[in-house]
């Protein structure tokens, strides 16, 4: 699993709002270098990456959603939404990754013994195969629709558009 790029550049003097921006986009950028992974179905260890990539990223928004005025908050949803749909798009696809090797697994364990459990858990295995491969299709076009659409310009435009808070500005926004 990928490590999370580190927040080195935070101010800890710094107000929740002014650190937001930068966290932000760090946890974009941090998903979108992984996005070579959509192109290339045999990437699976990348496309995984990018899925925690994107979980962090999804954390991140929630934690700083209260840094959005009124007039952006319909917006922040709907790409935080996005965002949480690559999550758990990939985390489908990922499933089908962690299965197939596991019945394989089993297969060379128990096949020898009982070898009328080979063909049944063949067809399970092809069925994951095709089940995987029409994941990554619709995610790959999901994928190229959200950049037809421009998700990365929509997403550093609600970074221009958060609200840094002064200190005192930051106690009122704390739960």
């Amino acid at each position: 699993m990928a490590r999370a790029v580190p927040l080195i550049a935070m101010d800890p003097e710094g107000t929740f709002g002014e650190n937001a921006a930068l966290m932000l986009l760090v946890r974009f950028a941090e998903m979108y270098r992984l996005a070579g992974a959509v192109d290339d179905p045999r990437r699976v260890q990348d496309l995984h990456d990018m899925r925690i990539a994107a979980k962090r990223l999804r954390y991140t928004m929630e934690i700083f959603q209260p840094c959005y005025n009124v007039e952006l908050a319909k917006e922040y949803k709907s790409v935080y939404e996005k965002i949480k749909s690559i999550q758990e798009f990939i985390g489908e696809i990922h499933d089908c990754d962690v299965r197939i090797p596991l019945v394989h697994a089993f297969i060379e364990e128990h096949a020898s013994r009982r070898p009328e459990i080979r063909i049944g858990l063949m067809h399970l295995i092809e069925k994951e195969k095709q089940d995987r491969d029409r994941m990554f299709n619709e995610f790959a076009g999901y994928w190229a629709n959200l950049r037809r659409k421009g998700l990365r310009g929509r997403f550093l435009r609600l970074i221009a558009g958060l609200e840094v808070f002064t200190q005192d500005d930051d106690q009122e926004v704390a739960p």
